[in-house]
C-alpha cells in the first residue's frame, strides 16, 4: 500500500507483495482436520519443534510462504486456513476473534500437539493474543504482530471507505466494487474455488462484525499473559500502530517488543527476512 495515501483507492493486498503470494501450481501438501465444528485445512512443512502460523484477514496459510524455508529447516510448521478463508469452512457464518482463538486450541488438542509457538500477523495476531490471554501455559511462547486494541480513525475510514462497511454485517458491495475492484479479483481468486460463488460477499459481511468491533482488551486482561510474549509491528502502521504495541508490551510481564522500519501494515511483507530472524531469535530463547 502506498506509504503516503494509506487510504488510496488502490488495492488493499497488492499481488506483487511477498505476504500474499498467488496459490503456486505444485499439488497441495495439506490435509483437513475436525475442530470446533469446523473442517480446517492444515499445511505442515518440516520436523521439530512445532509452530503455528495464523494469517491475516482474508488471506490465507499461504501468506507464510515466504518464511517456510528458512523456518521448516529446523522446526515443524503447521499453517491453517482459519474458519471460512481458504478451503476452511465455516457453516454458522460466525467470526469473531474468541472463536477464532477457541478454533485454534481445538487444532492443537487434535493434533496432539504439547506447547507449541504460536505466530500471527494482523487478524492471525489477534487470534494469537485472544489465545495468550485464555489459555495461560498453552504455548511455549506467543509472536504477535500488528494487531491493535482500541481502533484508530485511520482504520476505521478504511473499513467505511474501501471495505464497504457501513455497520456490523452490513456492507456496502457496490462501494467495494468501484474503489476495490482488483481486491475483489484477488478475494475471488483466493477462496471462491473451495466455495460458493460470490463468497467473497459473505466472507466480508461475517468479518465487518468482527472488525467493527475492536478487542478493548483491559490492563487486567493483559496482566493474565504469563507465556513468553512477544510484539511486533512495522514503525508507520496506522492501522495497528506501534503505540498500542508499545502499551501492551509494557503490562504483559517480561515481553518483547520488535518495531520493523519504514514499514507500514502491508509493506512490513518486504522485510520477510527481518521477520524470520526475529522469530528464530525469540524462539531459540525458549526452546
Amino acid at each position: 500500500m502506498n506509504k503516503g495515501s494509506p487510504l488510496a483507492n488502490e488495492n488493499l493486498f497488492s499481488r506483487e507483495s511477498p505476504m500474499n503470494p498467488l496459490p503456486s501450481p505444485h499439488e497441495e501438501p495439506g490435509s483437513f482436520v475436525q475442530a470446533n465444528g469446523l473442517r480446517l485445512y492444515i499445511e505442515t512443512h518440516g520436523t521439530g519443534t512445532p509452530i503455528i502460523l495464523i494469517h491475516g484477514g482474508l488471506e490465507t496459510c499461504r501468506m507464510w510462504d515466504p518464511a517456510i524455508p528458512a523456518l521448516s529447516a529446523n522446526y515443524k510448521l503447521i499453517t491453517p486456513d482459519s474458519r471460512g478463508h481458504g478451503r476452511s469452512d465455516n457453516p454458522t457464518g460466525q467470526f469473531s476473534y474468541p472463536l477464532m482463538a477457541t478454533d485454534m486450541v481445538q487444532l492443537i488438542q487434535a493434533l496432539g500437539i504439547e506447547r507449541p509457538f504460536i505466530a500471527g500477523y494482523s487478524d492471525g495476531g489477534q487470534v494469537a493474543l485472544e489465545m495468550a490471554i485464555a489459555y495461560p501455559g498453552l504455548a511455549r511462547g506467543f509472536l504477535i504482530g500488528g494487531i491493535y486494541n482500541t481502533l484508530t480513525d485511520a482504520w476505521n475510514q478504511m473499513m467505511c471507505g474501501p471495505l464497504g462497511f457501513d455497520a456490523p454485517g452490513v456492507v456496502d458491495f457496490e462501494r467495494v466494487a468501484q474503489l476495490n475492484s482488483t481486491f475483489i479479483t484477488e478475494l475471488r481468486e483466493k477462496h471462491e474455488p473451495y466455495h460458493q460463488p460470490g463468497y467473497w460477499k459473505t466472507l466480508l459481511t461475517g468479518l465487518s462484525s468482527s472488525w467493527l468491533n475492536p478487542p478493548n482488551h483491559s490492563p487486567a486482561d493483559f496482566a493474565k499473559i504469563v507465556d513468553p510474549s512477544l510484539f511486533w509491528c512495522g514503525d508507520r502502521d496506522v492501522f495497528c500502530p506501534p503505540e498500542q504495541s508499545l502499551e501492551m508490551y509494557r503490562i504483559v510481564k517480561g515481553a518483547e517488543l520488535a518495531v520493523f522500519p519504514d514499514a507500514d501494515h502491508f509493506t512490513i511483507a518486504n522485510q520477510f527476512d527481518g521477520i524470520v530472524a526475529m522469530m528464530q531469535n525469540f524462539i531459540t530463547k525458549y526452546l
